[in-house]
């Protein structure tokens, strides 16, 4: 029951509720002139934050947890907004609350917070100043052409920047991939109903997605293409049977003509979502559409496919995305670095930090821009000097947060011979055919260069050879890392693997 509640009605009016705000007596609720709202005000900051979360948490995660929120009422001075139901609520609760605040405060003068409760939980005085969420849209519509400077600002806090095609970097590593994603946003055919993207962790598989997504939105419509990441796909299946109704998801599935699923292997994991999954990868097909899979694996070794399932993948185009070459590294930090420069003119990273970077880690375009910011929070956050140390430091903090030791010289034997699928015992004999040879003139080049053991010391090691062999293997690599950009990318790798073994921590 509410005592004396301060409570602010939305009342609707105008179209679609762009309302007046009025404050009324209720039965236990006591009128008073709380000065926190006039006109349009609460509606059109519950409709700008709405449209804030749906660019900053995407359509599918918006629709699935944001998208049904009812804005109720300014109770007490505080924005009370209500979930259909306890899971709804539980969720947005732990994950997205902060979200809604905070883009709620950044568009609020007064200030006031967001209160989230269940809706069967409300007093029926309090619920029946509800403005359903379904208004919301409208009411933004009729004041988006003038949108307070509030409003503005959290647009420009909380949302990222915008993956799309025009701002993905392209090189050897990617080039393919970015070739089919191209074609597919502009609606031309691919050959295939069924598009797997394979590659690690931060090669730029999600922005690809996002951006045939951006690029079809536009030319067309919002219905054209759904993207998806796995989780959102599992979370609305297992709503669905819990609501013992999927027809929701099925709906919103196979009315795209082009369906985007990120992180596919997650799926993989769940029998009864990947069999759902399938249901629909198949009636889009059919349909003449295409549904596009990201994945971190090849479909060859995901154990959960029963072989129908990997013959409907295998049976579609299979690109690969690998870890960027060197050039493309340069391309990445340089262009992080100089975002940073654009918001803070005095965080000024020169192209010798770039090299450094780039040579140094042979890692992900998402590890990189964390190295960068890494170096931006570690200087100009915190008032200290922009310094080469503090690029070391950044280096460190990728590897691992500590200095890493000079590698052991078995340690590098053992790691060259197993990227070059020869044995330590290879290496070590007299044998000169090239897929010992090559390798194990590598391996004595990196021994000279991450140690400080002399060319005698190294050939010793090397199955008792003479100092001139190894000298001689020295300057042959050094002179072939000079001229030859792949055979200088190939070693930077080698290396960064050999530093990368936890034995150098022991």
């Amino acid at each position: 029951m509410i005592n004396k509640q301060n409570t602010t009605r939305f009342a609707p009016g105008g179209v679609g509720g762009a309302s007046r705000t009025t404050t009324e007596t209720l039965p236990s609720v006591r009128r008073t002139d709380t000065g926190a709202s006039t006109g349009k005000e609460i509606p059109a900051i519950w409709a700008g934050v709405r449209e804030t979360l749906r660019r900053r948490l995407g359509e599918a995660r918006f629709d699935a947890w944001i998208a049904r929120l009812d804005l109720i009422a300014e109770v007490n001075g505080e924005i009370l907004v209500a979930a259909q139901g306890e899971l709804e609520y539980d969720r947005v609760n732990r994950e997205f609350i902060r979200d809604i605040q905070h883009a709620w405060g950044q568009a609020d003068a007064l200030g006031r917070k967001v209160r989230l409760d269940v809706r069967g939980r409300i007093e029926p005085e309090v619920l029946a100043l509800a403005q359903p969420a379904d208004r919301m849209a409208a009411a933004y519509a009729e004041v988006a052409h003038e949108p307070s400077a509030e409003i503005a600002e959290a647009g420009a806090e909380t949302v990222e920047e915008v993956q799309t095609l025009d701002n993905f970097l392209v090189g050897d590593s990617n080039r393919i991939a970015f070739g089919l994603a191209r074609r597919l946003a502009l609606g031309a055919s691919v050959a295939a109903h069924v598009v797997t993207v394979i590659g690690p962790h931060g090669v730029g598989k999600t922005h690809l997605l996002r951006g045939i997504e951006a690029a079809l939105k536009t030319t067309k419509g919002e219905g054209s293409v759904l993207y998806m990441s796995s989780e959102d796909f599992t979370v609305a299946f297992v709503e669905g049977v819990k609501r013992k109704d999927t027809s929701d998801l099925r709906s919103m599935v196979r009315r795209a003509k082009v369906v985007l699923l990120d992180d596919f292997q997650f799926i993989c994991s769940k029998p009864g979502t990947l069999v759902e999954f399938f249901s629909h990868l198949r009636a889009i097909v059919a349909n003449g559409g295409v549904v596009v899979l990201a994945c971190d694996q090849t479909p060859a070794v995901l154990d959960q496919l029963d072989d129908r399932m990997r013959d409907e993948i295998q049976g579609g185009v299979t690109v690969h995305m690998d870890l960027p070459e060197r050039s493309l590294r340069r391309e990445i930090l340089r262009t992080k670095a100089d975002a940073i420069t654009s918001a803070y003119e005095e965080f000024v990273f020169p192209d010798e930090w770039v090299e450094l970077l780039a040579d140094r880690l042979p890692a992900s375009g998402r590890a990189l821009s964390g190295a960068v910011k890494n170096v931006f929070v570690g200087t100009v956050m915190v008032n200290e000097p922009l310094s080469r140390a503090a690029v070391e430091k950044a280096i460190q903090l990728q590897l691992g947060g500590s200095p890493v030791r000079a590698p052991k010289i078995d340690t590098i034997k053992d790691v060259t011979a197993k990227a070059y699928g020869v044995t330590k015992q290879d290496l070590e004999s007299s044998c000169r055919k090239r897929q010992f040879a090559q390798p194990r003139q590598y391996a004595m080049y990196l021994s000279r260069q991450l140690t400080k053991c002399s060319y005698p010391q190294i050939g010793r090691l090397f199955g008792d050879r003479d100092h001139t062999t190894v000298l001689f293997a020295y300057r042959k690599i050094s002179a072939m890392v000079g001229s030859n950009e792949t055979m200088a990318e190939e070693l930077r790798q080698l290396e960064q693997r050999i530093l990368a073994d936890p034995r150098n921590n022991r």
